[in-house]
């Protein structure tokens, strides 16, 4: 039995690490090309590095009320710049 799961992201791979516990083949498929070799993938230090490529695949968010309360004094943040200001 062949069975297949689309995206390798976090829960695409556990699911397939799981079925193939079970001795079934799994085929993983996910988008875009083998990144394999390219550093800025396996370092996570040179993660920024990847902006812009065709590995990013630039996905935009919409700000959130309760984001990025952590930060010292509470600070919100959009995107790289921490900014008190933006609206809440």
């Amino acid at each position: 039995m062949l069975l297949a799961t689309v995206g390798g992201g976090t829960s695409g791979a556990v699911l397939a690490s799981r079925l193939a516990e079970d001795k079934k083949s799994i085929l993983v498929i996910e988008a875009g090309r083998d990144p394999s070799g390219v550093q800025a993938i396996d370092i996570p230090l040179m993660a920024d590095s990847v902006r812009g490529t065709e590995f990013d695949w630039q996905y935009r968010t919409v700000p959130q009320k309760s984001a990025c309360l952590g930060h010292v004094e509470k600070v919100r943040c959009s995107s790289h710049i921490c900014s008190d200001d933006l609206a809440a």
